[in-house]
């Protein structure tokens, strides 16, 4: 897994079951946030935002994400990514069911995986929902991409 750094964007990748409620993703939002803060690396007193929340295509208009969505303090840009942008992504989690269905075995790994663009890194396996109807995963972006643009950024070594 890789080094947290709060200088990176940060990218929410996220599996939505029908059932899942919006007060289930702000619980695994603050999991994620608890365990952040706790990292060695990451600025005392900083409070972690995400700039994408990544999702599979047919749950982005999922009522609990656009309901937690509206909550959050800060924009987000939502990234609605089709099932065939996760197949293949290597991921920690292999859950037998989703790697059937999508050829993944977490959506939540492989969307901020995907969601963080070209060398993105995971920070740490999911967190799930104590029901399981849904999954939070973080990746950062690597220095090269802008995750909020989904642009490479240009290095000064390429002008």
């Amino acid at each position: 897994m890789a080094a947290v750094s709060a200088t990176q964007p940060l990218v929410a990748g996220l599996g939505l079951r029908a059932t899942a409620r919006a007060d289930h993703l702000q619980a695994l939002w603050q999991q994620a946030c608890d365990w952040l803060v706790q990292q060695p690396d990451w600025p005392a007193g900083q409070v972690p935002t995400v700039t994408t929340l990544a999702v599979l295509a047919h749950k982005a208009d999922h009522p609990a994400l656009q309901a937690w969505r509206a909550q959050l303090p800060w924009a987000t840009r939502l990234l609605a990514l089709p099932p065939a942008q996760l197949a293949g992504q290597p991921v920690p989690t292999q859950s037998v069911r989703l790697l059937a269905r999508y050829g993944t075995g977490s959506v939540a790994e492989a969307a901020a995986l995907a969601g963080a663009g070209p060398g993105a890194r995971l920070w740490r396996p999911r967190w799930v929902a104590a029901d399981g109807c849904a999954t939070l995963a973080l990746a950062c972006a690597a220095p090269s991409f802008d995750c909020v643009s989904g642009e490479a950024i240009a290095s000064p070594l390429e002008e």
